[in-house]
């Protein structure tokens, strides 16, 4: 089969599987149950009106004027829907929905052709893209009318690029400066591990270290002076920060269902851990550390930003990056173990 075909033929099967996903939300969801951050975008998806956006909102600016030119098109699909708001047109929720559907739709074929390329296993790399569509973290948190559908698919292409060395991923960073400033802790975070892992030749790891942390640096200093806005001012106030870490009341419930009752991928992870036993237990002991330091670091960020029941969305935002570097390669061990087997 032609290459070209072949990807085009992947895609489409994406799009068939999960179109349900998005016509169920779109016909069901309400932003009013656990989806409030909507109402903070719409003046962004509406007019592209920053003056009426509240930090940190008014810097996701990449999906939400993706959004508003969809809008400008006038084309949307409309029939009978649960949501109504006398303020809110139905043709931007549909929108900022599809592109978060289409986001999702991207991601799992961009994991899938970089798996596909890589381990040169067509049914591990489809199942495992299967299993981000369908994962209880995509559903729940990417296909709704909210940013993390398109934030998660500029982290995707920025970890391929990052893994071919590819110097296309300086475009990236300024798409994500505006988008999702998260992504610059992870990417910091891996390149400080690279960097450890390769004692030579390790200057591309070292760049991006660097790179990561002043736009981190920018992004803060943005934050707190064009796009500073009085809710959430505190989130960028030193003085804060230690009070939000100890003194903000953490309901443990919610915490555990938000936090990790949504990370089925990470659970598939560590159940293929166990049956792999001691196989590559190096490696292992470094995907694990890498993945605890990950899930210390959403923490302690949540906390910050007093965001305690969203460290479920957060650990998400690098499931792609989960998917490609840890659970591909326990996959593919099992599945080669019982080929060998059998």
């Amino acid at each position: 089969m032609n290459t070209l075909r072949f990807k085009i033929f992947i895609f489409l099967i994406f799009i068939l599987l999960s179109y349900p996903l998005l016509y169920y939300t779109y016909k069901f969801y309400t932003p009013d149950f656990g989806g409030k951050d909507f109402y903070f975008y719409y003046p962004l998806y509406k007019n592209f009106d920053i003056s009426k956006t509240e930090a940190p909102f008014n810097m996701r600016l990449v999906s939400t004027l993706i959004v508003y030119l969809l809008n400008k098109t006038s084309c949307y699909y409309y029939t009978n829907i649960t949501y109504h708001h006398p303020d809110i047109e139905q043709s931007i929720f549909f929108n900022a929905i599809f592109l978060n559907w289409l986001s999702v739709v991207i991601t799992a074929q961009l994991i899938f052709i970089y798996l596909f390329n890589n381990i040169n296993q067509f049914l591990i790399s489809f199942i495992l893209s299967i299993i981000y569509i369908f994962s209880f973290g995509t559903i729940l948190f990417c296909i709704n009318p909210n940013t993390d559908g398109f934030s998660i698919l500029l982290i995707t292409i920025t970890f391929i690029l990052y893994k071919k060395k590819s110097n296309w991923i300086y475009l990236m960073y300024p798409l994500l400066l505006f988008q999702r400033e998260f992504a610059f802790i992870i990417f910091g975070i891996i390149a400080f591990f690279d960097i450890l892992k390769n004692k030579a030749n390790n200057t591309f790891f070292k760049i991006q270290l660097i790179v990561n942390i002043l736009f981190f640096i920018l992004y803060y200093t943005l934050r707190k002076t064009f796009f500073l806005t009085p809710v959430y001012a505190n989130q960028v106030t030193e003085s804060g920060f230690l009070n939000n870490l100890f003194y903000i009341s953490l309901n443990v419930n919610d915490f555990i269902k938000q936090a990790f009752l949504t990370q089925n991928i990470l659970f598939i992870y560590v159940f293929l851990l166990l049956i792999n036993g001691k196989k590559n237990i190096q490696k292992n002991k470094q995907n694990l550390l890498l993945l605890l330091i990950f899930i210390f670091v959403t923490f302690i960020i949540s906390r910050i930003a007093v965001a305690n029941n969203n460290m479920g969305r957060f650990i998400h935002m690098f499931s792609p990056i989960l998917i490609i570097e840890m659970l591909a390669p326990e996959l593919t061990q099992m599945a080669n173990h019982l080929k060998n087997k059998f």
